[in-house]
């Protein structure tokens, strides 16, 4: 073998092993509070005071995904943060905010409020036993205010501090999207896909027939042209029946997709990266916090 070629080798092999140590799962098993005994609560809090909170919904997802899609991605994300980490994971409520979806069965909704009082009491139980860092995984958008309040009463009330680190916060990210493919379309089949390919039913996937207002039609022909009208169309969406603006999913949707893009071109892969995405943008952060953090 010559020097060349030697170097070659000696290259590829340093960057194998940097991709190593980056992508390394130190504990491949998630740590997940209610799996974990007293015992071992105490002997975490000792070593580690953060707390990954997940955030989703029970909601309809179009006839090809599960109800609990929300809860589900929410919930199997932070586990393999939690792989990656060593973080503790405290999945706490199974519903989110979601009236606006109630016109198709199965879908459960709590007041804004509710939710946000249950997360902060629950946050209240765990700063007990030592926990100061939560990072709350969100990943519905109905969620947004409530987990504005709890990240606000912890940080302002408490000696805790709370991050967002899923839907609705700095670290949200991933593949750019469509014009519109917000809800149980292409990206979310692909995350179901690779996470719990079990619970989908590619069969019953299908492009649905959106019902857009004449006012909705307007923005969105606006929004083409200048981006900055998109804030005034996505305003008409995931309103309430009751509100007359035509935004509810059994009002805009045929099947309860809100998507321009078709279901069944949703792939694993696409799931994989957006995922693989998400969890290194997430465990770099959590690595740079931690280097901040002040000993006890």
């Amino acid at each position: 073998m010559n020097r060349r070629i030697s170097g070659w080798f000696a290259i590829i092999f340093t960057l194998l092993a940097v991709q190593a140590v980056l992508f390394a799962q130190p504990d491949a098993k998630p740590l997940v509070l209610q799996e974990m005994t007293w015992t071992d609560v105490r002997d975490y809090v000792a070593k580690n005071d953060m707390v990954i909170l997940p955030l989703g919904s029970t909601e309809q997802h179009g006839p090809q995904l599960p109800l609990g899609t929300d809860f589900i991605l929410a919930t199997d994300i932070s586990k393999l943060i939690s792989a990656r980490t060593g973080v503790v994971v405290a999945p706490v409520l199974l519903a989110g905010y979601s009236l606006y979806h109630s016109g198709f069965p199965g879908t459960l909704s709590l007041k804004s409020e509710t939710i946000a009082e249950v997360l902060f009491e629950t946050a209240q139980m765990l700063m007990k036993y030592g926990f100061r860092r939560f990072l709350i995984f969100n990943y519905h958008g109905g969620n947004s205010l409530a987990q504005q309040t709890v990240i606000h009463r912890i940080n302002q009330e408490t000696e805790a501090t709370a991050v967002a680190i899923g839907v609705g916060g700095p670290l949200e990210g991933g593949e750019e999207e469509a014009f519109m493919d917000w809800h149980a379309g292409v990206g979310e089949t692909s995350l179901v896909l690779y996470l719990e390919p079990q619970l989908v039913r590619m069969d019953r996937a299908e492009k649905p027939v959106m019902h857009f207002t004449p006012q909705m039609e307007k923005l969105a022909e606006l929004a083409k042209k200048d981006p900055d009208v998109e804030a005034a169309w996505g305003s008409l969406f995931g309103v309430p029946a009751e509100t007359q603006k035509g935004g509810s999913s059994r009002e805009l949707s045929s099947n309860g997709i809100w998507s321009l893009g078709d279901p069944q071109t949703a792939t694993r892969e696409k799931g994989r990266k957006i995922v693989q995405e998400t969890v290194d943008r997430v465990v770099k952060f959590i690595a740079a916090w931690d280097q901040a953090k002040v000993r006890r």
